[in-house]
């Protein structure tokens, strides 16, 4: 385990030196909106998460009495802020691990294995059989389009185990094709580009199967082809468990505005059972709660509703956020005219992440008004002679959920487990082919796993975006809201953390 504490006294900036000692006296939101939110009740905040999770097993996870008792600190301040807090409950499958998978060709024990997130547990021995594979790759990722469609099985003997290349489509659908094949088993190997050879892993929920589904590498997803084809018998497990739970997100709405125009600006509350999650996402909370408290207490007037967003279940695949929009009528969901979201906020080798509303680096947009989201971050950090980038809209987060039924959406993020380039850390400071966060999803995600330049700014833009996004018209830009949308929802390349296709 690597852990990264980087402390960032100074910051460099392109073509104008900008140095900030204390983020607590920082006033980089001057110019372009009264700032008021407070730095230190925003840290205030991250220090009762990383109590609680010391108080529960080290972690907030959801299914855990870290969780509710995360639920119960936000709740409190909001509603000794004066919002008016709902409590919105949802059940939701709890998937676990249990062993380690196997899988056994002609005595020749397999490595290189992943369980797939929502694998049934099961142990099967039969004959394997390739799908519709494209060996060598395409130039391209998302080539190959191995077991995306039913027809894809005509000749694939029902009773064997499918051997699927990763590619254009869903894993789910992959799956779900197989079993309608009459597959037993299914064994999904990376497509094999350079940056698609190791093993691969993600989700295939939280829709559910019957048969066991294992991960492994291009170059062993090679071999089994050829042990395949050669007739040899293969043996596989998975050992998982499935279970429900109940869970709960928060929406608080602050007095006034239009409640058929709502803004919603949101973060998710829990973390991933390996640690407390401060950073992955009690830097959202934080920053979003404390802008609650502060425009709370300015007794801030807008034209449009505001209200803030705590979900639960991010970590195990936009849970919270999804049962949500499944659960509005459609006058409901006509009356979101904007979702904000911010999802790691002081990542410790932090960027400025800004949400691509336009495509224009993407090259797929938000819904119509995501451009002027992301145009006013971007303007907002140029006044500051602060530099951004983009960052895609894939389904990392809980914007998903919103982005495919057509609501307008946007926000900030600081980097998770890639490395900063070295062009982005004469930018911006910081280490150089180095995760954004080392600790990402690791016990090392505490409390002292943030910058707090990089916190202070984004919490100043926070508030500047409430405040803005309190004015905008968003609602004639809306797109038609498609029903649809949960196969949208399916488009996109993750579903939270989860890889999904």
């Amino acid at each position: 385990m690597i852990f990264l504490l980087f402390s960032c006294q100074t910051e460099m900036l392109v073509e104008e030196k900008v140095y900030i000692e204390d983020p607590s006296t920082d006033d980089s939101g001057a110019g372009v909106e009264e700032i008021n939110v407070s730095f230190d009740d925003a840290k205030s905040h991250l220090e009762a998460l990383q109590l609680i999770a010391d108080s529960n097993n080290g972690n907030r996870a959801v299914g855990t009495s870290g969780y509710d008792a995360s639920v119960e600190y936000v709740a409190e301040k909001l509603s000794s802020a004066g919002l008016e807090v709902e409590v919105l409950e949802f059940s939701l499958s709890f998937f676990r691990v249990l062993g380690d998978p196997q899988l056994i060709v002609d005595g020749e024990q397999i490595t290189e294995l992943s369980t797939f997130e929502y694998s049934p547990s099961g142990e099967v021995q039969a004959l394997a059989a390739a799908v519709d594979v494209l060996i060598p790759p395409g130039t391209n990722a998302n080539t190959s389009t191995s077991g995306c469609e039913f027809a894809d099985f005509d000749s694939f003997p029902a009773g064997r185990i499918a051997i699927i290349q990763r590619g254009t489509c869903t894993f789910a659908v992959k799956v779900q094709n197989a079993q309608m094949a009459g597959a037993v088993a299914v064994v999904i190997f990376n497509e094999g580009q350079a940056d698609r050879q190791d093993v691969v892993g993600g989700t295939l929920g939280p829709e559910q199967f019957d048969i066991p589904v294992l991960g492994t590498s291009y170059g062993r997803g090679v071999e089994l082809i050829e042990m395949a084809a050669q007739g040899k018998s293969f043996f596989l497990s998975a050992d998982t468990e499935m279970s429900e739970v109940e869970s709960k997100s928060l929406l608080a709405t602050l007095n006034g505005g239009d409640p058929s125009q709502k803004v919603i600006l949101g973060a998710h509350l829990d973390s991933v059972p390996a640690g407390p999650g401060i950073n992955d996402n009690g830097s959202g909370v934080a920053s979003v709660l404390a802008v609650a408290e502060s425009l709370a207490a300015q007794e801030f007037v807008s034209n449009n509703q505001l209200q803030f967003a705590f979900w639960g279940a991010e970590e195990v695949g936009l849970v919270g956020s999804y049962k949500f929009i499944d659960s509005l009528t459609s006058s409901e969901l006509a009356s979101i005219a904007a979702y904000l979201n911010f999802d790691m906020v002081a990542s410790p080798n932090f960027i400025r992440f800004i949400y691509d509303g336009d495509g224009s680096y993407y090259g797929e947009s938000g819904p119509n008004g995501s451009a002027e989201i992301e145009n006013f971050f971007v303007s907002y950090f140029d006044d500051l002679n602060l530099q951004t980038e983009p960052t895609a809209f894939d389904g990392r987060s809980d914007y998903g959920p919103f982005i495919a039924v057509g609501v307008p959406a946007g926000g900030l993020f600081s980097g998770a487990e890639q490395s900063k380039t070295p062009g982005e850390a004469n930018i911006y400071g910081g280490d150089a082919n180095s995760p954004y966060d080392a600790c990402y999803h690791e016990s090392c995600d505490t409390d002292t796993n943030i910058n707090d330049i990089g916190f202070s700014q984004m919490l100043n833009a926070i508030e500047a975006s409430a405040k803005w996004a309190a004015d905008q018209q968003f609602g004639s830009r809306r797109a038609t809201v498609s029903p649809s949308w949960k196969q949208k929802f399916s488009n996109f390349t993750y579903r939270g953390c989860k890889i999904q296709k």
